[in-house]
């Protein structure tokens, strides 16, 4: 059982110094995550701005060739009026004239409102464009300083993971998770006891339970914290 409570205040101070490394990088990972989103973010909406101007493109070119043919038709119809035998014939010709006129002021309308609209498009993927610019200039910075950490710190935390590692294979299962489960709630799971006391909450710790405790033959835990308790021994034994 020692050699189970040993693994288990090692893998602690393992962790600990794991935390103190990644504390290094701030919120720079975090930050740079949000940055790249941000830049593909801002990306995306360019291409769909693009996206948009070449439709409106195609669909004013097809409006305006429309309307030239309808220009066309109409000044045709305009002949054909003057070589009808009949009102009937005079009329459905003027009801197509109309019908392409009304055609004429839709489509004059919508390429007005595309041309409003393709303005409007190119000023919002100018100013994206812009933030594009920053954001890549930004990001740049702050992947530099975040490699910079990294390659400062990395060896360190290879050599530490590796021996967490094999200490995580040497605690049971069960002990295992407890230890998971009071490292999520209190940061640290495993303290020894100084001064007669839990090192994690600064209560005092029973006479009998310190004896206990001593013998390193059981895991006891806390009981004002609930985190786990070693010995002064163990915690002198197992250093970094």
């Amino acid at each position: 059982m020692k050699s189970i409570l040993q693994s288990l205040y090692l893998l602690q101070l393992l962790d600990t110094e794991l935390d103190e490394l990644r504390e290094l990088r701030g919120d720079l990972p975090e930050t740079v995550n949000t940055m790249e989103s941000e830049l593909a973010l801002v990306e995306r909406r360019i291409e769909e701005i693009d996206e948009a101007l070449k439709r409106g493109a195609t669909e004013r070119s097809m409006k305006e060739k429309e309307s030239l043919e309808l220009i066309d038709k109409i000044e045709k119809y305009k002949g054909q009026q003057l070589e009808v035998t009949n009102n009937r014939e005079y009329d459905a010709l003027t009801r197509e004239m109309e019908t392409a006129e009304t055609t004429i002021v839709t489509n004059e309308a919508l390429v007005q409102e595309w041309i409003e609209q393709n303005e409007e498009l190119k000023a919002s993927k100018e100013q994206f464009a812009t933030r594009r610019e920053e954001l890549s200039k930004e990001l740049e910075v702050k992947r530099e300083e975040l490699k910079d950490i990294l390659e400062t710190t990395r060896e360190e935390e290879i050599g530490f993971e590796q021996r967490r590692e094999q200490a995580m294979s040497e605690v049971l299962d069960r002990d295992m998770q407890l230890y998971k489960r009071i490292r999520d709630a209190k940061g640290k799971a495993v303290v020894p006891i100084r001064r007669e006391s839990c090192s994690g909450c600064y209560n005092i710790v029973p006479p009998q339970l310190i004896l206990e405790i001593k013998k390193n033959d059981r895991l006891f835990t806390c009981e004002h914290c609930g985190r786990i308790l070693v010995s002064e021994e163990i915690a002198l034994e197992m250093q970094l």
